[in-house]
């Protein structure tokens, strides 16, 4: 009988039954049941090193061929020969071609892979300005292979613009962090505490951005001002007008005022749905509807699927309720402030528990723990407080500047 080279390319191609079958010098193919699709085989080299024995996987038998097989088991009697274990052997090559690769990829790679890898997760908004500010400030660091960069070389990204801009810099110092963590977990880069990382490291480097420059909030016009800008916006017939004044009334982001479909509003439930993702949140938003938002969405045409339309295929931009915005209201406001608008008269002028307010703007009230358990919107108590918003918003107020004069009887 043969010590070597016992079986045949046509038996392993014609092999159904499960079993071990030797080829010779510790070469074997090993068939393991598959169901009713027959066998899985596999090529299987068993050898001994220091009187123990080991058994070393050479790969399916649909991949590596007969021959291919016994190539790779001649190699490894070779390596036995000089003392080597075949096993060991191959994972110190495959670690080696492991940290090679570490090497091919860039850093703009990384970024790309990671902003593709967000998917519908984030805006298209968030996700541009996301990549804006890499390609505004990271540009030195595109090239470089992403397992090479360290601390050093984000600091000098970041330290010629931080006294200045703190904010933005600190943003970029996270993103980057952000790129570098995703690259790690996708093997790209060495696992190792990292670069970016603030507490305990950045920051014996760099001072505190709330240090360097104080929290800028939106501009917010007064509340008792509100009614009249909303009087001014009422009485036209121009969509980005009627766009700001529902916002105002709703108190809602831009983006989510002037994206509302029609299909969202339920004039009989009187409730305009906000789909999740229109939301910062990304959960859906119930807005109750005042009769002064009702009496707006009369005035509107239906042309289209959107409420806020110019040409009826497509919602009107941002820069359209900037523009209302400056043209009766003045310089120095944001749509954004409108809702700080709301919720300072709602602190001031109401007695609605802070709670209502805050689910009136679609912000998460309480920990953790306390949201879990807050599973309703509180709509009815909402329908109350923006009821009585609304009738403040359309009660006209008597300018600053002009004189009240008591008449004689």
């Amino acid at each position: 009988m043969r010590a070597l080279n016992r079986l045949s390319a046509t038996f392993v191609r014609g092999l159904r039954e499960p079993g071990i079958y030797a080829d010779g010098g510790g070469l074997a193919l090993q068939a393991t049941s598959s169901g009713a699709e027959g066998v899985t085989k596999s090529w299987l080299l068993r050898y001994q090193l220091a009187k123990r024995a080991r058994y070393m996987g050479l790969g399916s038998a649909t991949v590596v061929s007969l021959a291919e097989a016994r190539d790779l088991a001649h190699e490894a009697r070779r390596l036995l020969a000089r003392g080597i274990d075949p096993i060991s052997h191959r994972d110190a090559e495959r670690m080696a071609a492991r940290t090679a690769e570490l090497h091919t990829k860039s850093f703009k790679q990384c970024l790309d892979q990671l902003i593709e890898s967000h998917g519908d997760q984030w805006r298209d908004k968030h996700a541009r300005q996301y990549r804006n500010s890499m390609e505004t400030y990271c540009k030195p660091l595109f090239d470089l292979n992403v397992g090479d960069i360290d601390t050093a070389m984000v600091v000098k990204v970041v330290e010629p613009q931080w006294k200045a801009t703190p904010e933005t810099m600190d943003r970029v110092r996270r993103r980057i962090g952000e790129v570098l963590g995703f690259a790690e977990v996708r093997g790209f880069r060495k696992p190792g505490p990292n670069p970016t990382r603030w507490k305990g490291h950045f920051d014996q480097l760099l001072p505190h951005p709330k240090k360097l420059k104080p929290v800028e909030h939106h501009s917010a016009m007064h509340f008792d001002a509100v009614p009249g800008l909303f009087a001014k916006l009422i009485t036209s017939d121009s969509v980005p007008e009627l766009a700001l004044a529902f916002t105002i009334l709703a108190a809602v982001r831009s983006q989510e005022s002037r994206g509302a479909k029609w299909s969202e509003i339920d004039l009989k439930a009187k409730i305009w749905t906000v789909p999740p993702e229109r939301m910062k949140r990304k959960r859906p938003h119930n807005v109750p509807l005042s009769p002064e938002a009702l009496a707006l969405l009369k005035r509107l045409p239906r042309n289209g699927e959107y409420l806020f339309s110019i040409n009826g295929a497509k919602p009107i931009v941002a820069m359209s309720l900037r523009k209302a915005l400056h043209r009766h209201g003045g310089d120095g406001f944001t749509i954004h402030g409108m809702r700080s608008s709301f919720r300072d008269w709602g602190g001031e002028r109401t007695s609605a528990p802070r709670e209502i307010l805050e689910v009136a703007l679609a912000h998460a009230v309480g920990n953790s723990t306390e949201q879990a358990y807050a599973r309703g919107d509180l709509l009815e108590r909402r329908r109350k407080v923006m009821g009585q918003w609304a009738q403040h918003c359309a009660t006209p107020t008597v300018s600053a500047d002009r004189k009240v004069v008591a008449m004689r009887g």
